[in-house]
């Protein structure tokens, strides 16, 4: 393993803010075991101001989880179920340690060696040279071409952002999934927003609605799928639209009209709709934080193509996702990475990471300006 004595705390690009508690931040990450990427100097340890505490059970617990998710590859639930109860039960991380090395048959020697090079993975620091790269430094700062700056694709994101979480909360509170995981986090990210982001809801969902519908309309009717996970395109708008008029059929009225839906359809969705409304309720106040406070287990992360997007507007698609996260009690830090040179939208249960790629942000992007484009004139 290559260790770079690099001295200058400005060869490595990071960028890092607290807010509400958390972590916000672009880096420029380390290859694989430390290892820098080609021009880039790590910086070294004693140049680096850490306050990973390994001495406390959690902190101890949340870096074994990744090494026996990462390297060990033990099971997700089982590693979960050991950081939700590591503080309430060990009074020190030796002891959590300890208690790791024996319950998932690892040498504990072996264990400990690997906490030392893992224990960086959380911090919002720079990399440091000889140990495992920040989570942060994922979204690289290598480039990339910038994605436009767009309110309608914006508000699509943050729904998409939304039904991630939805797939979070559901595989980190252990929620019963007895139907479609994916009908399931449309109606969390749409219940959330009608619920806890009143101010911002009508334009997110005008745009996701209006995005399905431009998607479904390219493909022809007859070949909408009706296999895999996903319902089709204009299903899921439908769906999405009868839960917005559930909440209020007269502030939503707009998102029911571009599906089309009728009076008879509007009263249908008040009906079923409040009572996945009403479980949602049930299902979350459990599990989100004490009025006035907010949750330090989350970070938020972009890289120089898609900061600009995040950044843009008042409020910024940061600052609503960053509120989002705070509201939730998480028992392990979650994080959303945004980055330029990926496509799709996915939660990653292993890495406890919901990455928005800039491909999916650039076909947002194209949406927009199709939808708000003046209709063309007869003749035209």
């Amino acid at each position: 393993m290559r260790t770079v004595a690099a001295r200058s705390r400005l060869a490595v690009l990071v960028c890092v803010a607290a807010v509400s508690g958390g972590v916000v931040g672009v880096g420029m990450g380390m290859g694989v075991g430390g290892e820098p990427p080609a021009g880039v100097a790590a910086v070294p340890a004693e140049d680096v101001k850490c306050t990973v505490d390994l001495k406390l059970p959690g902190t101890m617990a949340d870096i074994v989880s990744n090494v026996l998710l990462r390297v060990e590859k033990k099971p997700e639930e089982e590693v979960r179920a050991f950081v939700k109860d590591a503080q309430k039960k060990y009074r020190t991380g030796e002891e959590a340690l300890s208690a790791a090395a024996v319950m998932f048959g690892v040498d504990r020697a072996k264990l400990a060696e690997q906490v030392e090079f893992w224990k960086h993975v959380n911090c919002e620091h720079a990399p440091v040279a000889g140990y495992q790269r920040p989570d942060s430094a994922d979204a690289s700062d290598a480039g990339g071409v910038p994605v436009a700056v767009s309110a309608f694709a914006a508000d699509v994101t943050l729904h998409v952002v939304l039904h991630e979480m939805g797939h979070a909360v559901v595989r980190e509170f252990d929620l019963a999934v007895l139907g479609n995981e994916e009908t399931m986090a449309d109606a969390f990210a749409t219940h959330w927003l009608v619920e806890h982001m009143p101010g911002r809801a009508l334009a997110a969902l005008k745009a996701r609605v209006t995005s399905l519908m431009i998607e479904a309309g390219e493909v022809p009717v007859e070949k909408w799928t009706v296999r895999g996970e996903h319902d089709n395109d204009a299903r899921r708008a439908y769906q999405i639209a009868a839960l917005a008029v559930a909440a209020d059929a007269e502030k939503y009225a707009e998102v029911g009209a571009l599906v089309g839906m009728s009076p008879r359809e509007i009263t249908k969705a008040k009906d079923y709709g409040a009572d996945i409304h009403r479980a949602w309720r049930r299902t979350l106040t459990p599990i989100m934080m004490p009025t006035g406070k907010r949750s330090r287990e989350w970070r938020f992360a972009a890289d120089r193509a898609t900061r600009a997007f995040v950044e843009a507007g008042e409020p910024s698609l940061e600052t609503v996702i960053v509120e989002a996260l705070g509201a939730i009690d998480w028992h392990s830090r979650v994080s959303v990475a945004f980055v330029g040179e990926r496509g799709g939208a996915a939660w990653s249960r292993s890495e406890r990471t919901i990455t928005v790629g800039g491909e999916y942000l650039r076909r947002f992007v194209r949406q927009g300006e199709v939808a708000e484009a003046p209709p063309a004139k007869a003749g035209e």
